[in-house]
């Protein structure tokens, strides 16, 4: 079996898959990175422009309602000082590098993350696999990943719609970009498919023979791992919706 079908395999048999690509693990870690990093950049690179008109029409609201309050000395003082500091248009700049260089950057801790957590879970355990095999597992584990931002890119750049909200927080979103996100916000926007799909590959990959992890080993690490990222990621949306919330917004 070649690496590449060896790659497919594991999005559906996870152990099966890890098993068959062998020595292929030790180096397969980087272009499973690569793919991960570029399929982020693509998307943020679709969705800049849509993403930048969202922006800009909730700032000119905020302005109108802000402005509407100011005298007319006060009000062409306000436009002057945002057309020198470039307004919308610079921070949507900002925003957009942000977004790529953020996204890179995230899509190798992400990979460095689950590795490190797993070989540590499973040296504590006794098992003795190879640094850069647990790092292969976690960029297969990410795969779908990829695999989602490669559709929605596609999606965004045929439908010139903006996917604006993660996972199944369009469920719970606010109407509004201003209002402050809720707890079930910050929850259901890192549940979607494709990331049980992640989950699922995880699983099925420690149990291979290859790390070698025993089933109720696995579960327990796996759930672990969910509780502890997934409250890692909710908390800094329930935070900044604490203070949205007790700023008035």
């Amino acid at each position: 079996m070649n690496v590449f079908t060896g790659v497919l395999t594991t999005l559906f048999k996870p152990a099966k898959g890890v098993d068959a690509l062998q020595g292929a693990l030790k180096y397969l870690w980087i272009p499973l990175v690569i793919i991960l990093a570029s399929s982020v950049v693509g998307k943020a690179v679709i969705a800049a422009p849509m993403q930048s008109k969202v922006q800009q029409e909730a700032t000119d609201t905020a302005l109108k309602a802000q402005t509407e309050q100011m005298s007319a000395e006060e009000r062409a003082s306000f436009e002057k000082d945002m057309e020198q500091f470039g307004g919308v248009e610079t921070i949507s700049t900002v925003a957009n590098t942000a977004a790529i260089v953020f996204g890179i950057v995230g899509a190798a801790f992400a990979l460095l993350y689950i590795g490190t957590f797993f070989f540590v879970a499973a040296r504590t355990w006794g098992n003795s696999v190879n640094f850069s095999v647990m790092l292969s597992v976690a960029g297969l584990s990410l795969l779908p990943h990829a695999l989602r931002n490669i559709v929605q890119m596609i999606y965004m750049g045929v439908t010139g719609v903006l996917l604006q909200y993660p996972g199944l927080g369009a469920l719970v979103a606010p109407k509004d970009t201003m209002t402050a996100p809720s707890t079930a916000y910050a929850i259901l926007s890192q549940m979607d498919l494709w990331v049980l799909w992640g989950v699922f590959v995880l699983f099925g990959a420690l149990m291979s023979k290859t790390v070698g992890l025993e089933k109720k080993r696995a579960v327990a690490g796996v759930t672990a791992f969910v509780v502890i990222t997934g409250l890692f990621q909710a908390i800094p949306t329930i935070v900044s919706g604490v203070f949205m919330r007790a700023s008035g917004m």
